[in-house]
């Protein structure tokens, strides 16, 4: 279990919250941001009662230095383990944190209201019927609606997003409420990270005119009809943290996590963020058949996004 804050880290994290501009975005009244974001952070607290936590043999800092070497052989040296002897990380109603030693949090786990999930099942249903494959990950459907800059210098929405129009943006504000949701998670989870995100934000409306498309996160990934494991990979073109939400009918599936000799089950309804550029995953064998989606955020927008904050201030922000 998690020790409570004190008063002194509650007012700590608060006025950290506040002065980094995790809460920028809410728009509150000046005179109302300390008062509303102490309870806003009460709330939280209030979610998190009865969190567990495990911690990881590897840190932050040792991933970051492994991610450095080429994707190929960074693989490798990950898949040297026994999964065998990984502790696997039961499905429960509360909230999951794997930390380092430093308390960095590479995973955390928690769980969506019913209603979110029925949503995203019954609007992804009437997505149209795709082709897509998964490559080297697995031989299912998959599509990807999100802003990203592959091969490009400038941002803009993916193919399959502007293929399946109007229907794709009626699936993303569909599930709006999800998105905003799993947004304030991460908000609380990683501040920096949501920060870092959300500076893109303007430069994206002035000079494109695009948004993200799934609350904080630039894009997603949605995985149908997954029967079997899945390859293990690295998510190399992403940044700081993904968020994944699976459903269906199945048993299994658990996500490995190579580096941290962990697997992390996930049952319906849970929802798992983690630092997939940095930690080597797979989905377990499944017994029936798995959905899931996968929020992102691609390095390449963010990196345009600093070239911005450098022309336009003559710094890079965050």
């Amino acid at each position: 279990m998690m020790t409570p804050m004190t008063t002194a880290e509650f007012d700590g994290r608060v006025t950290l919250l506040m002065e980094c501009g995790a809460m920028k975005d809410k728009n509150w009244p000046t005179e109302e941001v300390r008062h509303r974001t102490r309870q806003f952070l009460k709330l939280w607290g209030k979610m998190q009662k009865g969190i567990t936590h495990t911690t990881s043999p590897i840190t932050y800092v040792e991933l970051k230095e492994d991610r450095k070497g080429v994707q190929k052989e960074v693989l490798e040296a990950a898949k040297q383990e026994d999964i065998n002897t990984f502790m696997v990380i039961k499905s429960h109603e509360g909230h999951h944190a794997i930390i380092d030693e430093r308390g960095e949090i590479l995973g955390y786990r928690c769980r969506i209201e019913p209603d979110l999930l029925k949503k995203l099942e019954e609007t992804t249903s009437n997505l149209p019927h795709t082709k897509g494959n998964a490559g080297i990950r697995g031989n299912y459907p998959t599509r990807h609606y999100a802003v990203w800059r592959d091969y490009s210098k400038e941002p803009y929405e993916s193919s399959e997003y502007r293929k399946e129009l109007p229907a794709s943006k009626k699936w993303c504000e569909e599930n709006g409420r999800l998105f905003n949701q799993l947004s304030d998670g991460l908000r609380m989870i990683s501040p920096m990270t949501y920060v870092r995100y959300g500076g893109a934000r303007p430069y994206l409306q002035a000079r494109h005119n695009l948004k993200p498309l799934c609350g904080i996160w630039f894009g997603v990934a949605i995985n149908e009809e997954v029967t079997g494991s899945t390859g293990t990979h690295l998510d190399f073109s992403d940044s700081g943290y993904n968020c994944v939400v699976p459903w269906g009918k199945y048993k299994g599936g658990g996500l490995a996590l190579w580096q941290l000799k962990m697997i992390v089950e996930l049952e319906p309804g849970d929802a798992f963020f983690f630092m997939g550029s940095l930690i080597a995953h797979n989905v377990g064998e499944i017994e029936g058949v798995r959905n899931s989606i996968d929020l992102f955020c691609q390095k390449n927008v963010l990196s345009w996004k600093d070239k911005c904050d450098e022309e336009s201030r003559g710094e890079k922000l965050n």
